[in-house]
């Protein structure tokens, strides 16, 4: 049996820029087409809401990346982070996310011309510490404006 405490300010800080971090790590790594990297962010049972689609734990995660076009290019830009933190094993965010599409063939290797922005959302994610570190737990977003 566990026992929750109250978090020191030290302690709710320390959590708040490693869950941030993760957030732009996972999206940098989806913007890279690093997918395995993405992929070991999840935890074991965490679940992604992805267009629709309930991919459930690095694999399903990992095979879903597999699939995506490879000059598919994308920009995740993540802002007005909230966080919160419930307890030492458990936080949460919500923050907005406007997301740059390039469609090609093949994956660029100079810059791309720019569009209008295809999405902007509001995005709320769940993470929990694991053995290795934090890891998420729930990801899901919701459009606000649409392309």
């Amino acid at each position: 049996m566990s026992t929750s405490r109250s978090l020191t300010a030290e302690e709710r800080l320390a959590i708040q820029r490693d869950v941030q971090d993760l957030i732009f790590r996972f999206f940098l790594h989806l913007d890279e087409q690093e997918y395995d990297q993405l992929a070991q962010l999840m935890a074991p049972s965490g679940t992604w809401l992805r267009n629709g689609a309930l991919l459930k734990g690095p694999e399903s995660v990992r095979e879903a990346m597999r699939t995506r076009p490879v000059g598919f290019t994308t920009r995740h830009l993540i802002t007005n982070i909230i966080f919160d933190c419930p307890d030492q094993n458990h936080a949460e965010t919500t923050y907005y996310m406007t997301v740059f599409v390039h469609t090609g063939e093949t994956r660029p290797t100079a810059p791309v011309p720019i569009d209008l922005p295809m999405h902007v959302s509001i995005f709320r994610q769940k993470f929990v510490l694991t053995p290795q570190g934090w890891r998420i737990a729930e990801l899901s977003g919701v459009p606000t404006f649409h392309q």
